[in-house]
């Protein structure tokens, strides 16, 4: 759903209590958390003792955002190698 769309369906004070039922009371579920718990458990009784994997192993790492002047300089080192400078 985009911004837009959101904004046409519900207000701000539907979206705050949604924030904070999510947040307070009932997580929605997380798939990737999910995933992670099914994969941990099906790997476990395969490694050796002592090196049981973690639910952490197999959920995604965010990269956290950046700041404007930090993607302006990834694109310049693109363009660098791309000329192959």
């Amino acid at each position: 759903m985009t911004v837009a769309e959101l904004c046409a369906r519900m207000d701000s004070r539907e979206l705050s209590e949604w924030m904070a039922f999510h947040r307070f009371f009932m997580p929605l579920p997380d798939s990737w958390h999910q995933t992670g718990v099914l994969a941990a458990a099906t790997i476990s009784p395969h490694t050796r003792r002592g090196h049981v994997p973690k639910v952490a192993d197999f959920v995604p790492i965010e990269k956290p955002p950046q700041h404007y002047l930090q993607d302006q300089a990834a694109i310049e080192e693109l363009r660098r190698q791309l000329r192959g400078e």
